[in-house]
Parts: structure tokens; sequence; C-alpha cells
């Protein structure tokens, strides 16, 4: 009783707070409710006598009825009208109202519907002066109601919200709004489209969003998410044709496939000469009636819904088969209208033949809209990288062929045992009906009523059979963009096997061997794992060895024997000091790629002047009520989650490239239960700041932790990112004696020169020492051009950091670790073949960053 009372307390007070924060919304719709209520029964349609003085046309301005601009946003045609307007009014510019507040909102709420009428009126009159029978029709049109004044009013507002939502809600409203105008193509559809356009053009005069450019960079995640959006809006555009009514859009004509899928009587007819007989009891066949023709013709849009949903996941499958679903829709729907859309073919010497009556602007929207679609997925293909589980892929395309093949041998045998190849036109015919079984279009036949089948079995089989091999093809396409390869967790899969490894030793990068897009080898007793990915003939590793430390040396020895065997040149990426000896005398050189950061966290204590900044950041984060939670990822409300991909949106939308890869994780790599996440969060719930930390294993046993994932809100308070450090060393102070903030990419120590140069001598040494004592040459450890290489590939790694610094702030990032009197140790390269170090330089750069191309990079090396 007393938490039913607390619900609905809670309940009265949230809508009391957002009527005070809408008060522009609330008087729009009671304007609206009382014009409504003004002018006639609620119930009722609204009469001409009003629409017509009251209500905006495209003719209004030329004959100085300028004051229906506003007026018509206040009628609704019908009582379905005035609950939409409401509908819209109270959650699009309500919306709007509470991002950008009330005196801009009412501006923009007007300007919006002033310049999207004018718009239409112009638009419209050039479509007549064209001859243009769409834009012609929509002369005579009134436009009423606020749709797009609030709809251009929400793009206006989006300038102010988060990146992510901001191109979450245009990407919906601009696609619904296109898919609107084409599909259904009524006046107020083509009017909301322009209004949209217009207030996302406003928005950037009016609507403040400093900072922020006009197209941001996106994750590969909001990229997937903006796509799947897009196809499943516009697969939803036959529906919606067919049930509104008399649509009139490009691509209106469409609808009649969901409609009328199966040949009515009076198609049948059209397609029959007079000397044929049974058309007539063709028409009341029970093979030709039912639900099946209906649930054929839905199927594309379910499997088009199905591939939107494998986009989102970043499913490659769901990928190329919505490319290859939109080709051939495209294709096969243009040919349909071009050839068939008549239906009753005309008859020329007893026979019928094929005519091309559709015009070509018809048949042009028809084809390219589909088209434009699969050219948009196959630009962004580098976004997708979910491959579906093989096993479940092969028997998919073993089964549905079988199943077709089963399908046609069943419709085949009852055709005949039926009698139906006692007709006319025999075995032909049995070709000819299986295009009308299998597509979802609504083909007719030149061959008449022979092609239909006569008999129960055959009659049903041709009535349902289509619908029915799609629903196979369906599911199985379910099945596989739900599934995923590097998902694999099964007791024998390698990812099990390296897990298990990982918890038996490895270094502070081996967490990150369980990430997405590795292979793995083992060595032969299976006690040692290296992960690696292979781009352009490259082993690229991920760290060191993982698993039985005291067989790491050996194993190394296997790793390179196998890359020899399968002619992989061998790049071992961020490995420290610990297996230098045996690689180098197996003649491998190695170049400083990044710089560790370590915490001895148990001597820790933020005294002294060293320790200001952290101090400073622990007081603010106190006098501002922010704490420090700790969690795991499945452990967070929906409200939290939601929080970090915006926050981690906003990170990457500022950079002129995409967020990088490889040893550097993202929102994805949090999702594991084995990593703990720090938040700093503030009374309100807000997030100011997240960190990462990715657990270090030795024998079964968390020996230190990791810092990976580094966002703050660019809302958040300076000292964020100190404070949460701060708090990950007092967490873990009595857990590990040490913590590692990562290496910085492409960033050095001040030891690694002298390092370097140590190197140097060292080789030096030896290769004289061995000339000196007669030794064979194939002892020399090194060539005589070892420095100039070493050099060479410092140089080109000095270029990509200053590339890359003004885009990902490396050194910015190393020098603020050293706030906290951190000790260094240096990650390297190492190679064997300097021959190999272009490929090498491209592997790792295809590792880091996947979805870049080489022209960005290109321009990028250019300016620095």
């Amino acid at each position: 009783m007393h938490g039913e009372l607390r619900r609905r307390g809670g309940l009265a007070r949230a809508a009391g707070t957002w009527v005070r924060r809408v008060p522009f919304t609330l008087a729009v719709i009671v304007l609206t409710l009382v014009v409504r209520f003004g002018f006639g029964s609620p119930l009722g349609n609204l009469h001409t006598s009003v629409s017509e003085p009251w209500g905006f046309q495209s003719r209004d301005l030329l004959d100085g009825q300028w004051w229906s601009i506003v007026t018509t946003m206040f009628l609704s045609a019908n009582p379905g009208a005035l609950l939409a307007a409401i509908v819209v009014l109270a959650g699009v510019l309500g919306l709007a109202e509470t991002t950008m507040r009330t005196w801009r909102t009412a501006v923009l709420f007007f300007s919006t519907q002033l310049v999207a009428v004018v718009l239409f009126a112009l638009t419209v009159e050039v479509g007549v002066a064209a001859d243009m029978e769409w834009l012609t029709g929509m002369s005579h049109a009134s436009l009423l109601g606020p749709f797009a004044a609030a709809v251009g009013t929400l793009m206006a507002a989006s300038r102010m919200i988060s990146v992510m939502w901001r191109r979450r809600v245009r990407a919906l409203t601009m696609a619904a709004a296109v898919m609107l105008s084409l599909y259904v193509g009524h006046a107020q559809n083509l009017v909301i489209l322009l209004g949209a356009v217009v207030g996302l053009v406003l928005g950037m005069a009016v609507v403040p969003a400093p900072g922020r450019s006009i197209i941001a960079r996106s994750t590969s995640r909001e990229v997937r998410t903006n796509l799947a959006i897009v196809v499943a809006v516009f697969a939803m555009g036959p529906l919606i044709a067919a049930l509104v009514h008399a649509p009139v859009g490009p691509l209106a004509v469409l609808r009649n496939l969901i409609l009328h899928p199966v040949p009515t009587l009076t198609q049948i007819q059209g397609s029959c000469t007079a000397a044929e007989r049974g058309c007539q009891a063709l028409a009341h066949g029970s093979g030709l009636l039912g639900p099946g023709g209906h649930l054929l013709a839905l199927m594309p849009v379910l499997l088009l819904l199905v591939c939107a949903e494998g986009l989102r996941r970043g499913n490659r499958f769901a990928l190329w088969t919505a490319v290859y679903l939109h080709l051939v829709i495209g294709v096969v729907s243009g040919i349909y209208l071009q050839v068939f859309a008549g239906f009753g073919l005309p008859v020329q010497h007893g026979h019928r033949v094929i005519s091309f009556d559709a015009s070509l602007w018809e048949v042009l929207p028809v084809v390219l809209v589909p088209f434009l679609i699969a050219a948009l997925l196959v630009v962004f293909r580098r976004h997708f990288h979910i491959d579906p589980d093989p096993a479940l892929r092969r028997r998919a395309f073993l089964l549905l062929p079988l199943l077709l093949g089963v399908f046609v041998a069943l419709y085949a045998a009852a055709w005949v045992a039926e009698g139906n190849a006692n007709g006319q036109y025999g075995l032909i015919a049995l070709v000819a009906s299986l295009p009308r079984i299998l597509l979802p279009y609504p083909f007719p036949f030149s061959y008449g009523a022979a092609v239909y089948p006569h008999g129960f079995f055959s009659m049903l089989l041709f009535s349902v059979g289509g619908a029915v091999l799609w629903l196979a093809s369906l599911l199985s396409v379910l099945a596989l963009v739900l599934s995923r390869r590097v998902m694999d967790g099964s007791p024998g899969s390698d990812k099990a096997k390296a897990a298990r490894l990982v918890r038996r030793g490895g270094d502070s990068l081996s967490w990150m061997t369980q990430w997405p897009n590795n292979d793995y080898w083992f060595n032969a007793t299976g006690s040692v794992a290296i992960a690696y990915q292979e781009h352009y003939g490259v082993a690229v590793t991920v760290g060191g060895p993982i698993g039985e430390r005291d067989h790491f040396e050996s194993a190394l020895d296997e790793f390179l024997d196998h890359c020899g065997q399968e002619s992989l040149t061998p790049c071992l990426y961020s490995l420290t000091d610990e297996l230098w000896t045996p690689l180098r005398e197996r003649g491998f050189r190695r170049v400083a790629v990044a710089s560790e950061t370590l915490l001895d966290i148990q001597s820790m204590e933020f005294k002294g002047k060293d320790w200001q900044n952290v101090r400073t950041a622990l007081n603010k984060a106190a006098k501002l009520h922010i704490t420090a939670q700790w969690s795991r990822y499945s452990e967070l409300p929906t409200g939290m989650r939601t929080q970090i991909h915006e926050i981690s949106e906003e990170w990457v939308s500022g950079r002129a490239l995409p967020e990088m890869g490889f040893t550097l994780g993202g929102v994805n790599e949090l999702k594991d239960d084995a990593v703990v996440l720090c938040l700093a969060v503030d009374e309100g719930g807000r997030i100011h700041g997240v960190t990462s930390w990715l657990p270090v294993y030795s024998n079964g046993d968390i020996v230190s932790w990791t810092l990976d994932f580094m966002r703050r809100n660019t809302d958040a308070f300076n000292g964020v990112m100190e404070f949460l450090i701060a708090e990950a060393v007092l967490h873990f102070k009595d857990q590990v004696s040490t913590i590692s903030l990562s290496g910085s990419p492409l960033s050095t120590n001040p030891d690694t020169e002298a390092a370097a140069d140590a190197d140097a001598d060292a080789d030096g040494a030896a290769w004289g020492a061995a000339r000196e004592a007669g030794g064979p040459r194939e002892q020399e450890p090194l060539h005589p051009f070892a420095t100039l290489e070493d050099s060479s590939m410092e140089r080109i790694l000095g270029l990509l950091a200053r590339t890359l610094e003004p885009v990902y702030g490396f050194a910015s990032l190393a020098h603020f670790k050293s706030r906290f009197q951190p000790r260094h140790r240096t990650l390297y390269m190492m190679y064997q073949d300097a021959l190999s170090l272009p490929a090498i330089g491209r592997a790792v750069g295809e590792a880091y960053m996947p979805n870049v191309s080489v022209r960005q990079l290109a321009r990028l090396l250019r300016k620095s």
C-alpha cells in the first residue's frame, strides 16, 4: 500500500516537473484542443469551410492568404490526426523545449513552419511547371497540423544533446521523413521532410554548439547503429504504404506487392484468351486463396529487419546479405514495374506480348533507393568485424539448397500426379510457375491459366510453399546474425584455451589477448599460447606469450618456426626485456614503441609538493559530492551504461580519426565481468569520468591490474582522471603491490635511448670480436646496416607520433601519467628482417586502425 503510494507520488512529481519545463509545448497543445472544439465536434472530420480559409495550401501565398501559415498548425483533419498532433507535440516538441529552453523553442517552432511551407509552395509550383504528376497533385492539398514545425524544432535542438543521441535522432528522423515522402508521398509528408531539413540548417545558426563540427567522427558501434536504423526504416516502406490511404509517392506502387501478392480474378482473366477455359474456376481455387501470398510478400520486409539487427551487432554476414537483398530488390522491382506493372498483357495475333509501358521516372526511384542503401553499406563495410559461427553457417548453406530441392521435387511430383502435365504447355508450365512460387512478386504469365496448377496438393504447395521456404531462410539468417565466431567460449575452442592460459601467467597486456580479431597459436604441449593478428602477411603479436612462464623461451622458437612454415613475417609487438636475449641470438632487432607506467602503490601516500595535483583533485571531488563507484559493466543500470556510451561517443567525435583498437580497448571491452570499472559519479547519478582495469594473473591469482579505458565527460570537473586513478591506488593497495597505467603508444621514457645505445654498442663489440677471432660470419648478430635500419624505423615512428599526437595525444597522456611519480618500463617491437619493415608498419597500422583508409592517413601525414 505504502509502496504504491510512493510510486504514484513519484510519478506525480515527475509529471509536475515536466509541466514546469515545457510551458510553450503545453500552450500549443491547449490551443490545438481549443481550436478543434471551437470549430466543431472532436469526433468528426474538419469541414472544408474551415480548412480552406485557415489551412495552408500552396497557392495561399500568391493569393495573399499569408495568415494560414500560422493558423494551419492548430488544425487537425480528424480525431486520428488530433491524437497524432498531441502525441508529436508532447513528445517531439516537449523534448526540444526541455533541451533548449522555452524562448528558443518558440522562435524555432514558428521559424521552421514559415520557411518549410514557403519551400513547399515553391517546390509544388516548380512541379506544376514541369508537369510532374506527383507534385501537381499537391497543389490543392491542405497542410494541417504542427508536424513539420515540431520535427524541425527537434532537429534544431539536436545540436544541444550528446553526440550519440544527436546522430540517432537525426538518422531516425531523416530516414523516416524520406521514406514517408517516397512511399506515401502526401503533401504532409513532403513538408515534414522540408521542416526537418530547415530545422537542421536553422539549428546550426541559432543553437550554440561550441567546438562541435558539422560532421563529427563516430565509433564503429554508432555507425552500425545508424545504418541499421536506415535499413529498418526503409524496409518498412512498402508495409507503411499498404496501410495508409491512397499513397501517391514515387515508391507507392510497391504496396501492390503486399496488397495483391496473388493474382485477382481480373488479373487472371486478363492473362487468359477467350479460347482458354477454366479461368473462372481457377479464380475460385482454394490453392490461390489464403494468407500464403501475403506472408510471402512480407518476407523481404522481415528479412531486412533481421539484417538490420545483424548490422547493429556488426555482423558481416548481415552486411552482405543486406547489400545483396537491396540490389536484388532494386533490379527485380525495376523489371517488374517496367515489364509487368499492368498485369493485363496485350494480345497480338492470339498471343500475349510483353510491353514496356512504365515511365522511366516511375522506375528510376524504385531502383535508385535500394541501390543507394546498398552503396552506403558497402562504403562503411570496414566497421563490420563479426563473423557468424562457421559450423552454423555451413549447416545453413547445406540445409537451404537441400530444402529448396526437396520442395521442387515434391511440387513437380504433385503437378504430374494431379494431371497438370497434360495441359497445353506441359512441363514448360511447371517451370514457368516456379518464379511465381519462390519470388514475392505477382508476376503474370504469357501462358495464361496453364501455369496455375489444378489439384489440391499442387495448389497448396503453389500457395504456401514459397512462404515456407522464405520462412526457413528467415530463421536461418536470424540464427546466423545472432551468432558470432569471436564469442566462441566452448571448452574446446581456441579462445577458451587462451583464457585458461591467461590465468597461468603473462604480462600487463595479457588480458588483451582475449579481445576480438585475435588468432591463437599454441605450443606442442599446450602450455603456452601467443595471440596475434595477421595483416598483409605479417603476424603481429598482442604482447608476449601467455601460460607457463618457464616454457616461454622454447615456445617462442616454435612460434617462429610456425611463422616460417606459414610464410608469415613475425612481429613481436609490445614485449618487455624478458625475452630479448634469446630473440637477439636469433637475429632480432628491436625498437621502442611505448613506455609503460608502473605504480608501486604500497608506498604511495600522496604527501608532499609532488602530489599537489592529486590532492587537489581528491578535495574538489569531495566538495562536489562526487564519489568513486566500483562495479562491473553488467551490474550497472541501463541509464549508467547509456551515459558511458555517450561519453565515449563524445570523445571519439572530437578526433580526426576513429578510436584505435588492438591494445587500446573501447566500450565493448568493458563488458567482460573480469574487468572492473571505476566511475566518478555525483549525487544526481551523473557520470563525470570512467576508467576500466584489466586483471593480471600469475598461477591463477591476480597480481596486478592494468588501466585500459579512460574517458571523461566534456563537462566534468578538472582533475577527474587524477581523482579516479588516485581512488584506484587506494582501492587496490590492500590487494596487490603494483598496478600499471598501461603503455603510452609511440612515447618512450628517458631510459629508452640509453638502452638502445647500449644495444648498438654491444652489437658492434660482438661483431668486432667475431671478426678478430676469425669466427664464421653466421655468428654475427647483426649486419653492418643495423644502426641505419634502427634510425630509419625510429624516424618512421617519430613521424607517426607527431602525426597522431594532435589526434590522440599520446605524449600528453604520458605527461599526465608522470604526475603519479611512476617507474617506467619500455615496450618494444621486435622484428627479424629489415626488408619487411614497410609491411610490418602497414600491418601494425591496420591492427590499431582497421577503419582508417589510406587516404585519411596520408592526409594526416601531409599535415604533420
